[in-house]
């Protein structure tokens, strides 16, 4: 696949990573959305490779969850932004139609958006909240974003019956160290949304 729509990200990138999912067919349980690629994806071509991805891979394999069998991945966009700044409004906007097929091939029972940026690309009018904000409001809806995908858009259209949302924050090693502004630290709200999320399942 090749796509010229966002000139940085086309000068930055080594190549452009595409979403995978669970092998031969298996029922998607679980899709996986990050920002973007970092260094690593970029260099081996897959999503999740680096440190903060192998901290999530760690945390899904605990409840016995296995990247290709049980759940997939994928990037709001899917090139590295130069030195891995966080993607525009309109890199996002231009990749948001792939990521929307991308769910409604894959039609996860979850789609589990890692980071703030992720986050906000699925909670429309709610973006401008808090992380743990966006959190308890999902909580608070069943985990149902139909109502924050902003009626007729390419999510909405895309969106498929029943997939619910959850949020975690961003897994880098850095991030998960540092605590919330509830005191609890990051690497604890992470670990008690994936609890949560595999209840669900």
């Amino acid at each position: 696949m090749t796509c010229t729509k966002c000139e940085a990200l086309c000068a930055s990138r080594a190549q452009i990573v595409e979403p995978d999912l669970p092998e031969f067919d298996r029922p998607c349980r679980v899709l996986v959305i990050g920002e973007a690629p970092g260094a690593d994806e970029d260099t081996q071509g897959k999503g999740f490779v680096g440190r903060a991805g192998r901290t999530l891979h760690t945390l899904l394999e605990e409840h016995e969850l296995r990247r290709g069998y049980d759940y997939g991945c994928a990037n709001v966009v899917r090139c590295r932004p130069p030195e891995n700044r966080k993607p525009t409004k309109l890199e996002i906007e231009a990749c948001l139609p792939k990521l929307a097929e991308t769910i409604s091939t894959s039609k996860p029972q979850v789609v589990l958006a890692v980071g703030d940026t992720a986050a906000q690309v699925f909670m429309g009018k709610h973006h401008d909240i808090g992380l743990l904000q966006k959190i308890q409001y999902l909580k608070e809806n069943a985990y149902c974003p139909r109502s924050l995908l902003g009626y007729g858009s390419v999510l909405d259209m895309k969106w498929p019956y029943g997939t619910r949302l959850f949020v975690i924050p961003h897994t880098s090693p850095l991030a998960w160290n540092r605590n919330a502004p509830d005191g609890r630290k990051w690497s604890e709200v992470g670990a008690e949304q994936v609890r949560r999320m595999v209840k669900l399942l």
